[in-house]
């Protein structure tokens, strides 16, 4: 065998040796990926369940059925791995509403109005709500619940707030008239409605009192989207007219 050909194998051999190297490195990658994503649904679930002060590492660490270093392995302390569970989704559903908001504006048939601008905020929200995938379920029952405890809001604020300010000023601009703390605050008061709607219709039957024998079946406050969006559009509306209303009788 010549030397060169001797050359010629050892690096086919050291060839294959580096291949086989990357595929069980990037199985083992895969592997870690997945066992990380099995600990943020875990997470997600008990948070949503129980809020953040009734879950520990040990709960979290049960629910996905892996060891207590596994959860530290890849999320770090409580309040870190809090952080990832509402993070982690945010892209998805922010990219949703902006993309919508794009269409809104560039597609000339469409009318940039309160309805709309509400429409292309609240939909994607509602839609995963509906959607009957329950780690989603689960994330939105678990921003309903965050937002209504002060100490997160510097996360929420970091996650959120770059989005509902775009779309809080494309509103503005739809309601130049209104004053704009107040447009501010019925903009707040529609989002609290929209994150209200993943609970269930309990109390709406309770409200329909003896008129429930014709309800239809419906779950979620969130299976009436245009029920919501028109209440909180009506109230923007409204909230811009009251500025009007002062100025006339002044």
């Amino acid at each position: 065998m010549t030397t060169a050909l001797r050359r010629g194998n050892a690096s086919l051999m050291q060839g294959g040796g580096v291949k086989e190297h990357r595929v069980k490195q990037d199985g083992r990658l895969l592997r870690g990926e997945a066992t990380r994503q099995k600990v943020l649904d875990a997470a997600e679930r008990l948070f949503a369940n129980r809020g953040f002060e009734g879950v520990s590492i040990r709960d979290i660490a049960e629910e996905a059925d892996v060891t207590l270093g596994v959860v530290g392995f890849h999320s770090g302390p409580k309040a870190q791995l809090f952080h990832m569970v509402l993070a982690r989704r945010v892209a998805a559903l922010s990219a949703a509403r902006m993309q919508a908001l794009n269409d809104l504006r560039s597609d000339p048939r469409e009318v940039v109005s309160v309805t709309s601008l509400l429409t292309a905020y609240m939909k994607p929200f509602l839609d995963i709500v509906r959607s009957g995938d329950p780690q989603w379920r689960a994330y939105a029952k678990l921003i309903a619940m965050t937002t209504h405890e002060e100490r997160w809001n510097p996360i929420l604020n970091e996650l959120y707030t770059p989005y509902s300010q775009a779309f809080f000023s494309a509103i503005r601009d739809t309601l130049p008239m209104a004053d704009p703390e107040e447009l501010a605050a019925a903009f707040t008061m529609a989002v609290a409605a929209m994150q209200f709607a993943v609970v269930s219709t309990e109390r709406l039957k309770a409200n329909l009192g003896p008129l429930f024998h014709g309800f239809s079946g419906k779950q979620l406050l969130a299976d009436y989207p245009e029920t919501l969006i028109a209440f909180c559009s009506g109230g923007l509306e409204r909230v811009a007219g009251q500025r009007n209303d002062r100025e006339r009788q002044a």
